[in-house]
């Protein structure tokens, strides 16, 4: 909620509010820079965020106060829908890249132009938009493309310098390849021009940068067929915090590392690796844990590390 003014837990922050109250109130401090942040929701109100006293929307607050977070959604990274896994390099474009707000919005102000004609079988200016939409795609795919090939290349470095086990051999045989939602070998326009028909009987654009994908295979197969939960929740964190150390290296953004409820699904050797990875990562990282699995593993070898337990508040 404090870095992004929304909730992995429910679309719905209203449902955040406790039982029979009226409203919630998040205050927050950043120690490095001296800002205050006020966060509070009412049931009859939208939701109110305030940096150093001064009222701001949630596009200031995620660039202030940038996160990756890796939750439940995330861990089936392999499994989700192509657009989980779009968005989450989307994010991290939306902080890194001042353009790319722009630019985002400018492909899908278009698409959204050229899907209504062909909802309503308009047809007669589709090819204005048909250029349109290819020229804005161009952009946006580029930017997609290059901040994919900066998190992979992160991610090989990663592998390489953990320490593995058996259970996570599988990892180097892993592919990880970024789909423009299209044959990029094509112009869009050429692709937009040979649809036209299968699109006008579907009322919908059915390629292009909405279509996006980061896939994964080993060998020849999607990797969602033979990956465990507990494999996919491993390749899901290494994948985050590969794109989470981009932000870091390349953008000099210091990101909070968030991670819920780490130790489900993960066996103690692959668990393991996670603890191996902290060496690695130099930003903050909030992580929760039902059961206490970190105290005797990295207290003694970090001296920053804090423990607190999350009380009911009364």
């Amino acid at each position: 909620m404090c870095s992004s003014g929304r909730s992995f837990k429910s679309s719905n922050i209203q449902s955040l509010i406790a039982f029979e109250k009226n409203f919630f109130s998040i205050n927050g401090y950043d120690s490095n820079r001296g800002f205050t942040l006020s966060l509070s929701k009412e049931i009859s109100k939208p939701i109110s965020i305030k940096i150093n006293n001064t009222k701001t929307t949630t596009s200031s607050l995620i660039k202030e106060f940038p996160s990756t977070a890796i939750h439940n959604n995330t861990f089936s990274f392999a499994n989700a829908s192509p657009d989980f896994r779009r968005k989450i390099i989307d994010r991290s474009l939306f902080v890194s890249d001042e353009s790319f707000s722009k630019t985002w919005f400018g492909f899908y102000r278009c698409l959204k132009q050229r899907n209504s004609l062909l909802k309503n079988r308009d047809i007669k200016y589709i090819d204005a938009w048909n250029k349109k939409v290819s020229q804005e795609a161009k952009s946006l795919d580029k930017k997609r493309a290059n901040f994919f090939n900066k998190s992979f290349l992160e991610f090989k470095n990663i592998l390489s310098i953990l320490d593995t086990c058996t259970t996570t051999e599988y990892l180097d045989k892993i592919r990880i390849e970024f789909f423009s939602g299209w044959d990029s070998r094509k112009e869009l326009y050429d692709v937009l021009v040979e649809n036209e028909q299968k699109d006008l009987i579907r009322k919908t654009t059915t390629e292009g940068p909405h279509k996006a994908d980061v896939k994964i295979f080993i060998g020849e197969n999607d990797a969602k067929q033979i990956l465990s939960r507990g494999e996919q929740k491993i390749l899901s964190i290494l994948w985050c915090c590969a794109q989470h150390e981009v932000l870091r290296k390349i953008y000099n953004i210091n990101a909070t590392l968030i991670v819920d409820d780490i130790k489900s699904e993960l066996d103690d050797n692959t668990f393991n690796v996670f603890i191996n990875l902290l060496d690695f990562l130099n930003n903050q990282i909030i992580f929760s844990c039902i059961d206490d699995h970190f105290s005797s593993k990295i207290k003694d070898k970090y001296k920053e590390f804090k423990k607190f337990h999350v009380e009911q508040l009364r």
